[in-house]
Parts: C-alpha cells; structure tokens; sequence
C-alpha cells in the first residue's frame, strides 16, 4: 500500500467541505474590500524566485531540471509571480488590488502549522505609496480573521522597518541587515542566545539599547511617545488614525522586523493572544519588489496567510466548520420510475439545491440509510405517488414523513 509523502496532507470529502466554507469566507471578505482575484502558474522558473530572496529561498523550494534544461520550481510563495505580472502588464489602473488563494510548496522540516504542501492566501496593493493602503490591507487582514470568528484571539502586532533602522544607526549599529535578522529571531531562540548574537553584532551596549526598545509593546501612541518623537512615528500615529475608521486596533511592537530584506517600510505579523501558535499572517511594504522583474518602481503593501496555522487556532477556538459530508436532498427510487425521480432530481439542481440520488439499485432500506450516512437532510421517495404528483418526503433529521406535491418540494425543503 502507498502513503502520502511527508508533509502533505490528503483532503477527504468531510474536510474538503469545511476548508472550502473557510476558503469561500476569506475570499468574500477580500471582494467586500474591492480585491480582485487572480490566479499564477504553479510552477515558476527557479531564478525567479533567487531574484526577489536570494539562494536562501532555493534550499526550500522542490527545483528541478525540467525537459527543456530549465531549472524550474513548484512555488514556494506568489509575491515574486505577481510582481512579475505586474511588471508584464502597462495598462493596469492604479491602484492594483489583487488576491489569490494558491497552492504552495517548500521543502522545509514539517512541524506543527508548518507543512510542504499548503494554500496561503494573499492580498496585495500596488501603486499606493501612502499610509492609506497599509492601512486598507491590515484591514482586510483584520477583517478576515475576525469573521472567521477569531476576534480578541489574535494580537496584530505592527512595527516599521524604517524606524527600527533609525534607532539601530542612532545607537551606533552598522550592520543593520544583520541586526534585523537577529531581532527577527528573538521568539524562536533562547532568550540568552539572542542576546549574545545581537551584541556580537551591536556591541554590548546598544545591544541593551535595542532590547530596552523591543521590550516597549503597547498602543501607537504609548509606544511613541516612549521612543521619542520622529517623522515616522507621525506616519504610525496617522496609521492608527486610519484604522480607528475601520474599528480597528494595532498593538506597536518593534520586535516584528520580518526577516526578509525585501520589506521597506510597516510591517506587521498577526499572532495568537494565548501564544501557543506560530504567526497567522505576515506581511508588509515592499516597494521595491516590481522593479526587480522589469516594471516600473511601484508602491506595494501586502500580506500572506497560510490555512495550516488558521486551521490549528479556529479548532482550538471551536469555529472550524464542522468536518462532515452533507447534502440537501436525496433521491431514492422504487423500481421503475427511475426517469422520474432524475427529472425531480434536476430539477432541483437547476433551483441550487445539492442533490444525490441512487445509482445502485438497492432496495428502499439500504437507500435511506446511505442517505443518512451522507447527512442527507430530506429523502425524497420517487415511486406510485407521482402517478399523483406526488412524492414522500422524509425528514432524516426528525424522522417525520409525508406525501408532498412536486410543485411544492422547494416550499417544504426551503423551510429548513
């Protein structure tokens, strides 16, 4: 017998149906904001992606020669292809608001909430260079997870790389690339180990400096008026502004660099308020990215967010849909009327009811308890009653039975 490879995941009926009611609630929001959906080729030329992140990013793709000599991979993210569309296209009205919900892979260690095969979603803002887009997509961000029932049980922690270089040169560090990817990894090394990077890299006393900044967590304006006053700190109190409009609140947190270098201004991560889970959702402005791929130098803010942490949190909080198969309506048939009980069964496929019916030829008994083990919510019996026009219904629910007109049908099932 086969097993799936490591990392991946079969997706059976029950599951498939929760994560597409989970799926269609994002992609909802996101049209609700005025984003427009997209959809990219899965597999990408390799370099593509060594442009955008460098040969870190190709130790975690699944890369390959292909046919024709190409080296090609399965995407490990979509921001590289979308800049790239972007790019390719000089008709395209600004701003560009654009998602997508894709497939992807990276050949990393599997653990929890991180897989090797998954869907990310992501949405992104092009051609918008002010405080107004960020604020639109932490927003949406927002939006979305609040809707999947997960208000209060998320902290959206935003922080902004421009700032934090300011304070890293204000207390004497030069290698700031450095600095963020030490800073970035605060939470996922141990608190002594950190320490000891960050002065090899800063020098024991801005070291304490940086600390003392990152430990400063709160509200724009607490956090601001902590820090001193800059430029910057404007743009963040004004990004607050912002998002009160939208009934939203943001904790400042200058601890969130994301450690890719590609990101130029806000960023922001979304983490669960209890802290058992990785981050939800990350993003930020990256408005250098479409040059890197031929286009002209555009504006970008934007997020991702990937279903195995989201799935792992709304279990926990008990709003993942229930996992179970279900249809509306199941059709049984007694011998012989079998082209009856197809035009009733199309029928009611055409109004947008989800309709099964028997292929087997089971007797009435074996019909309905399939229907039951399918969660059918009404059987329809098709037999001498239609000479009638007349079918029985039965409730799989309560059990109650009855004959109902075929004009009728759609009044009684509706009423559930």
């Amino acid at each position: 017998m086969f097993r799936k490879l490591k990392g991946f995941r079969d997706m059976y009926p029950e599951k498939m149906r929760a994560r597409r009611e989970v799926f269609d609630r994002i992609n909802m929001t996101a049209r609700s904001f005025g984003f427009h959906e997209i959809d990219a080729p899965s597999v990408e030329l390799l370099e593509l992606f060594r442009v955008k992140s460098g040969d870190e990013i190709v130790k975690q793709t699944f890369s390959f020669v292909d046919k024709g000599g190409r080296k090609i991979t399965l995407i490990p993210e979509l921001t590289p292809t979308v800049a790239r569309m972007l790019a390719s296209r000089k008709d395209l009205v600004k701003p560009v608001k654009w998602f997508s919900f894709p497939k992807m892979w990276r050949y990393e260690e599997p653990q929890s909430g991180r897989l090797r095969e998954f869907y990310q979603f992501n949405a992104d803002i092009f051609g918008i260079a002010g405080i107004e887009a960020d604020a639109e997509v932490l927003a949406l961000a927002m939006e979305i997870l609040d809707s999947l029932g997960l208000k209060d049980k998320y902290v959206m922690r935003v922080s902004d790389r421009i700032l934090m270089e300011e304070l890293l040169k204000k207390f004497g560090v030069e290698k700031i690339e450095e600095a963020f990817r030490i800073i970035d990894k605060k939470d996922k090394i141990p608190e002594e180990v950190f320490i000891e990077n960050l002065q090899n890299v800063a020098g024991k006393d801005a070291a304490e400096k940086i600390i003392d900044v990152l430990n400063v967590k709160g509200s724009v304006e607490d956090v601001i008026s902590k820090i001193g006053d800059s430029p910057r700190g404007e743009i963040l109190l004004r990004l607050q502004e912002l998002l009160d409009g939208y009934g939203k609140k943001i904790t400042l947190d200058l601890s969130i660099v994301r450690g890719l270098a590609y990101y130029t201004g806000i960023v922001f991560e979304a983490h669960d308020a209890k802290g058992e889970f990785r981050a939800i959702l990350g993003g930020g402005r990256y408005d250098n990215v479409v040059q890197l791929f031929g286009g002209e130098p555009t504006p970008a803010v934007g997020f991702g967010m990937g279903d195995a942490v989201l799935e792992l949190i709304m279990k926990r909080e008990g709003v993942w849909p229930e996992e179970r198969m279900e249809v509306d309506v199941f059709v049984a048939i007694v011998p012989g009327f079998r082209k009856e009980a197809t035009q009733i069964a199309m029928d009611l496929r055409k109004e947008g009811f989800r309709v099964d019916i028997d292929l087997t030829g089971r007797s009435l008994g074996k019909q309905l308890k399939y229907a039951n083990r399918i969660n059918a919510k009404y059987a329809l019996i098709v037999g001498e009653e239609i000479c009638d026009g007349k079918v029985v219904v039965k409730d799989m629910r309560s059990g109650e039975q009855k004959k109902v007109e075929i004009g009728k049908l759609k009044e009684i099932i509706k009423k559930d």
